[in-house]
């Protein structure tokens, strides 16, 4: 027989080795995982196995009278805290239930190292109640990897998912049954074995709610090899760039539209938890074991799910001891279930608390319900990170009485999506930096908030159009953002938003005449700030800059001040020889953000001209030109610059001409051509020194590049 593929052989390895240590600590001899850890750092790899032998530990210990916490033990384990946590809790209420400590006892799972139906079990990827998940071979068809479940009555479980065809639901390959001892083995692909569990673990390893979506990524990679891993830039640029937040509302909209599919073909989940929502090796989120699904093809005979998750109308029939199984199921349990699983996400600690130790069954359902009834503490309290309007959208899942949850899956989804738009995601994106925003930005944001709210409730093709055209025009495809734009203008009935999106795709793809156009056009019926500025920075690209500066004060005159709009205006009024003006705005941006270049560059060009006009050079003026340089990034205007001001100040600086040299000297390899220097009479001391001479005979190696006075205020 070939050999399973390295993950395979790696994981059977490990559940082997774990099988082994189980044995020995049953013999007598003290569990202790930490100790095992430092002895095998590589079993840390294999996460489903270190949390198994943490849980017997746990138990062993306990059962040698030991008086563990089981909050307190799971701490000891940062990376896997709360999903120990809510295995010993949930295994703890399942042992006080006699019927299904009797049906783990009495079920003859296969073991590892087993053929099993044609499949060879290679490790133990979870386990539940009424079956077990393993990470399995076909040698039948050459060794693939599979993950295997095999479970009680699963052939219903497998009926259902093969009629569901959805990218965010784990999909069938075939089914077999085992006449001997009653199981169902259902197989399905191997997608990788990250879990929404591995990424709570990993996100709230230091307690505190993470800041970028990446750790999405990072859980996913933690428990595979490079090699079994796509190219980072496939990933979705939210889970690359994105905040925790967004990332977060990114995969639960995938989720609610997997409910909404399935939903609507009659079918509800019931049990939906971080473990049963895989997370696929590219990052997809796959819903999983649909095995106390209720179908409305068949009798509601089975009952079943996760305390913690489970809604009120499900608890409720745990309390009442003799569930009545007649009852059909409510999709809006599945919200409910889902938004606990978005709140722990975004929080890390479920809405209504811990669940009571020690307690049965029905009388833990009782509690819960009893604090389900209060409602979840608002979500911006255990994250600030989390605006009001999202925070609105997640606690109205978890509503007590159904009827005030959402209506229905796909409408939640729509909710999520609008959540995910560049109006919501900007406002959260500002709210996260608790910087002060200026009034403008805020009024500029409602605006576009109006906007994507009157564009979604209009014919969809404008707005359809307009997403495209921002998306071109974010991967630098200008032509094709600029076509979109057009559609939409056409389209829409007021055509503002598109009008000045492909004003900025125009000045993106160096068009200033047209960009300034749609600027005018947008500007005429709604005169704003940010369309002034667009006006302005279009116009100085034409070089009209007596009207450029007109429409900066407009924007100035309407309460708008940031760097940007200081340093163009400084550049205009320097291009206008109105000095004083230019030197007033230019240090007004420097102090507003000394980390801009263009401000100190245009500093340093209006302290050379009237240095040139017979004025003395101030203190700063090297400074500025040294600074922007340091910025960055370089060019050899920038070093032409430096050197002649330093020029300018040698009559009074001994050194300075050195200085000049030297600038001279790194100019060049950006392209500054010392033939073209030889020719501005500033240098004209230089032209017989040894130096210049040698910068003469090295023609530039690199084409320059011009340094940019301007500073995009869009």
């Amino acid at each position: 027989m070939n050999e399973a593929p390295n993950d395979g052989r790696e994981a059977q390895s490990a559940s082997s080795f774990a099988s082994e240590v189980k044995r020995r600590w049953r013999n007598g001899q003290r569990a202790d995982v930490a100790l095992l850890l430092n002895e095998y750092p590589q079993l840390k790899q294999q996460k489903s196995v270190v949390l198994d032998l943490a849980y017997h530990e746990f138990r062993q210990r306990l059962d040698n009278g030991e008086p563990l916490d089981a909050e307190e033990f799971s701490r000891r384990f940062p990376t896997l805290q709360r999903s120990l946590y809510l295995l010993i809790t949930v295994q703890q209420l399942l042992d006080q239930n006699d019927v299904l400590d009797d049906l783990q006892e009495t079920v003859p799972w296969p073991n590892l190292g087993e053929d099993f139906l044609g499949f060879s079990l290679l490790a133990e990827l979870g386990r539940g109640t009424f079956g077990r998940v393993f990470l399995a071979s076909e040698p039948a068809l050459g060794n693939r990897l599979v993950a295997l479940k095999v479970a009680l009555r699963g052939d219903e479980e497998a009926e259902m998912l093969g009629r569901l065809r959805h990218p965010n639901i784990v999909p069938v390959y075939s089914v077999r049954k085992d006449a001997e001892t009653g199981l169902t083995a259902v197989c399905m692909p191997y997608l990788g074995k990250t879990t929404l569990c591995d990424v709570l673990d990993l996100a709230f390893v230091n307690s505190r709610p993470p800041k970028l979506a990446r750790v999405v990524l990072d859980a996913v990679a933690s428990l595979h090899d490079k090699s079994e891993l796509p190219e980072d830039d496939t990933f979705d640029r939210i889970l690359r760039r994105g905040s925790y937040v967004d990332g977060v509302v990114y995969l639960a909209l995938q989720l609610c539209d997997a409910l909404a599919y399935t939903h609507a073909r009659g079918i509800c989940h019931r049990d939906l938890k971080p473990s049963n929502v895989l997370i696929s090796t590219d990052c997809r989120p796959l819903l999983l074991d649909f095995n106390l699904s209720f179908d409305e093809r068949r009798d509601a005979s089975r009952f079943g799910g996760t305390i913690p998750y489970m809604a009120p109308e499900q608890l409720r029939l745990i309390a009442a001891a003799v569930p009545d199984l007649t009852r059909h199921a409510d999709p809006r349990s599945d919200l409910f279930s889902l938004g606990v699983i978005v709140y722990e996400l975004l929080s890390g600690s479920l809405p209504f608390g811990p669940l009571p130790c020690g307690q049965p069954l029905e009388e833990t359902a009782r509690c819960l319900l009893d604090e389900q009834a209060k409602g979840p503490q608002p979500l911006p309290k255990k994250n600030d990170r989390i605006d009001g309007s999202l925070a609105q959208s997640i606690e109205k899942c978890l509503a007590f009485d159904p009827d005030c949850r959402p209506e229905s899956a796909a409408s939640l989804s729509a909710i999520l999506r609008r959540e995910l738009g560049p109006v919501r995601r900007a406002r959260r994106w500002v709210r996260d930096r608790r910087k002060p925003v200026a009034a403008v930005i805020l009024a500029l944001l409602a605006i576009a908030l109006y906007w994507g709210v009157f564009l979604a409730l209009r014919d969809p093709y404008h707005v359809r159009q307009l997403h495209r055209g921002l998306e071109y025009s974010e991967q630098g495809e200008y032509e094709l953002a600029v076509e979109c734009f057009g559609n939409a203008i056409r389209a829409a009935p007021d055509p503002s938003e598109a009008l000045f999106a492909r004003g900025r795709a125009y000045l993106k793809s160096d068009n200033p005449r047209m960009a300034a156009e749609d600027f005018w056009a947008v500007f005429e019926g709604n005169p704003n700030p940010e369309t002034a500025n667009g006006i302005g920075y279009s116009l100085n690209k034409l070089k009209y800059h007596r009207e450029a500066m007109d429409y900066y004060r407009r924007a100035a005159n309407m309460g708008y001040v940031s760097p940007a709009l200081l340093n163009n205006m400084g550049y205009t009024s320097l291009q206008l020889a109105r000095l004083d003006d230019a030197e007033k705005s230019l240090k007004e941006a420097v102090q507003l953000d000394p980390d801009l270049q263009a401000p100190h560059y245009n500093l340093a060009s209006l302290y050379l001209r009237r240095a040139l006009a017979g004025q003395s050079l101030p203190a700063d003026a090297e400074f500025h030109i040294s600074r922007a340089i340091e910025i960055g990034p370089p060019t050899a205007d920038l070093y032409r610059s430096a050197a002649a001001l330093c020029m300018a100040r040698a009559k009074q600086d001994s050194q300075a001409i050195h200085r000049a040299l030297g600038y001279l000297e790194k100019g060049g390899s950006f392209g500054l051509d010392a033939a073209t220097v030889k020719s501005d009479p500033l240098f004209r001391p230089l032209q017989h020194t040894a130096e210049f001479k040698r910068l003469l005979s090295e023609p530039p190696s690199v084409k320059p590049v011009a340094a940019d006075p301007l500073v995009d205020p869009l």
